[in-house]
C-alpha cells in the first residue's frame, strides 16, 4: 500500500504545483477603470458577455443616496427602446448615470434642460449620446411614410440627419442608409446640444465635462464608440489648447 500512497501523494503535490505555476503565469486581471468613460466601456464588455455586476440596491444604499444626494458620473442621452436599458448595458446602479430617454435619443428643450442640470448642479464630467441598431425612430424618419399624433414632430429632429446622408451617401439603400442615419444622428445629437446649450459649451471649453457617443447593437450587446464631431475638438482646442479634451476625443475614435 506505501508505494500506491507515496504515488498518490507526489501526484497530488505536481497537482498542487501545478495550479500555483498556472497562476503565477496567468495574465494579471484587467484593473477596473475609474474614468468614466472608463467604466461604461468595462461594463459593456462584461454586459456583452453576459455577465452583470449586480451593484447594491440595499436599503443602506438607498438610504445613503436619499440622505446624501446623487453623484452620477454619466449623463447618458439614449433611445425610449425597451432593449436599450442604460443601465443595464453599462452594468451600472442607482445613482449612477443620470439618464435621459427619447425615442430616437433626439434633443428638445426638457431633455436639454435636464442635461444641463446634471452637467451645472451635480458637476456630472461626461454626456453619452447612446444609439442603437435597428432604431424604429430612424426607420420611421427615413420611409418618409405619413405618422399620426406626435410622432411627426419626433422625426422632425431627425430629418436633417436623413438629408446629409442621402446627400453625402448616395448609394445607401434600406438597412444600410437606416445605420448609417443612426450613426450620423448620435454625432448630430451631441453636436446640438454642443451648440444649443451656453451651460455645456462653457463646462465642455473649461474641460469640466467631456462627451462620447455611441451605437449599441441590439444583438451582439456591444457599444461602438464614434469619433466625435471635428467640431468639437477644434472648439476645445481654440478655447485653451486643452490637449485633454482632443486626446479624449481621439480615445473614443480609437474604439472605432
Amino acid at each position: 500500500m506505501k508505494p500506491m500512497v507515496q504515488a498518490l501523494a507526489v501526484g497530488l503535490i505536481a497537482a498542487g504545483v501545478g495550479v500555483v505555476a498556472g497562476r503565477m503565469l496567468a495574465p494579471p486581471p484587467k484593473p477596473i477603470p475609474t474614468d468614466p468613460l472608463g467604466k461604461l466601456q468595462y461594463g459593456n464588455e462584461l454586459f456583452a458577455k453576459g455577465k452583470l455586476l449586480l451593484p447594491p440596491v440595499d436599503e443602506m444604499t438607498r438610504y445613503t443616496l436619499a440622505t446624501e444626494g446623487q453623484k452620477p458620473f454619466a449623463v447618458v442621452v439614449a433611445c425610449s427602446d425597451s432593449r436599450v436599458p442604460p443601465e443595464l448595458i453599462f452594468n451600472q446602479g442607482l445613482g449612477q448615470l443620470f439618464v435621459v430617454r427619447v425615442a430616437g435619443n433626439v434633443i428638445n428643450k426638457e431633455n436639454l434642460a435636464s442635461i444641463e442640470y446634471a452637467v451645472e448642479h451635480l458637476k456630472t464630467p461626461l454626456i453619452v449620446v447612446l444609439g442603437h441598431t435597428h432604431c424604429g425612430a430612424v426607420r420611421a424618419a427615413v420611409s418618409g411614410e405619413p405618422l399620426n399624433g406626435h410622432l411627426p414632430h419626433l422625426v422632425e429632429h431627425i430629418a436633417p440627419v436623413v438629408r446629409q446622408v442621402r446627400s453625402t451617401h448616395p448609394h445607401l439603400k434600406d438597412d444600410a442608409l437606416i445605420e448609417r442615419v443612426v450613426r450620423e444622428n448620435v454625432r448630430h445629437v451631441i453636436q446640438t446640444i454642443y451648440q444649443r446649450s451656453a451651460i455645456v459649451r462653457r463646462h465642455y471649453e473649461l474641460g469640466k465635462v467631456g462627451f462620447a457617443g455611441g451605437v449599441f447593437s441590439l444583438r451582439e450587446g456591444k457599444v461602438e464608440w464614434l469619433q466625435l464631431p471635428e467640431t468639437l475638438e477644434a472648439s476645445a482646442t481654440k478655447a485653451h489648447g486643452d490637449k485633454a479634451a482632443v486626446a479624449h476625443s481621439r480615445r473614443n475614435d480609437s474604439h472605432h
